[in-house]
């Protein structure tokens, strides 16, 4: 992986930061991507400073401008040869109290400028005949999240773009996989905790025992497993693997 250049989205905290960390271990030169870029360089500082790597740089972009999108990555002027598709989601809330700006909102940032940022990778992907595209996704896709309706419906309609298109990617050696992360103990994670805590007159802690005693392990995974695994599907070793949704659940989905 060393030579191996690579785009985090979202990657100041949470599972961004866990996937910029491991794949700057592994050697990879990687650019950190956030719509704050002081905060982006911050992060990218820090990710340099831990693990010693060379090559870890920060990058503003505003994923609520896809019409801005392409034009910033040309700006930065560097080919990726992995991106990984990662941000927040949208607002905790149910869906008959979602509006059509809501899910507008939701299109825009979450489906609209992560299919800017593919069409702008891509071209320089085929050249070279090798890519990564690697979205972080939710186990929403499988079993939507009430308290998470307007991100259900989005990340549902990004996962069937990105599998139409890793079969139109395959033969340029174009992998287009996703993660399915469980309870990450993440910022967004303690966010949709204590919303459930709000909507039913108890305490984030409690939530959080209830939603560990229904993980066979028995504890919410950290970004880091995340970015263990991210590491590998960007890697040479993954080179058969397209098309597909990896768990890092810790056992907690039901269903096969």
């Amino acid at each position: 992986m060393p030579d191996i250049t690579a785009l985090v989205l979202g990657g100041t905290s949470g599972i961004g930061s866990g996937i910029a960390r491991s794949l700057a271990a592994q050697g990879a030169a990687v650019t950190v991507a956030s719509r704050d870029q002081r905060r982006a360089q911050e992060a990218a500082d820090g990710i340099r400073a831990a693990s010693g790597a060379a090559e870890v740089s920060g990058m503003g972009l505003d994923l609520s401008r896809p019409e801005d999108v392409a034009e910033n990555l040309s700006r930065y002027g560097r080919d990726f040869d992995a991106v990984v598709l990662n941000g927040p989601g949208y607002p905790p809330g149910t869906v008959t109290d979602a509006t059509a700006d809501d899910f507008t909102r939701a299109y825009r940032s979450m489906f609209l400028s992560l299919q800017q940022v593919v069409t702008s990778v891509i071209d320089s992907m085929k050249r070279k005949q090798w890519g990564r595209v690697l979205y972080v996704s939710s186990s929403s896709v499988i079993a939507p999240i009430d308290e998470l309706a307007v991100s259900s419906v989005v990340r549902a309609a990004m996962n069937a773009y990105l599998k139409v298109l890793s079969n139109e990617l395959a033969a340029d050696r174009i992998t287009v996989n996703s993660i399915v992360p469980g309870r990450i103990d993440t910022p967004r994670v303690k966010a949709v905790d204590a919303a459930r805590a709000r909507d039913r007159g108890t305490s984030a802690d409690q939530i959080r025992k209830a939603a560990e005693s229904r993980i066979p392990m028995g504890r919410y995974g950290t970004p880091d497993e995340i970015g263990e695994l991210a590491a590998f599907l960007c890697s040479d070793g993954a080179a058969y693997l397209t098309g597909a949704t990896f768990r890092c659940d810790g056992g907690m989905t039901a269903a096969l």
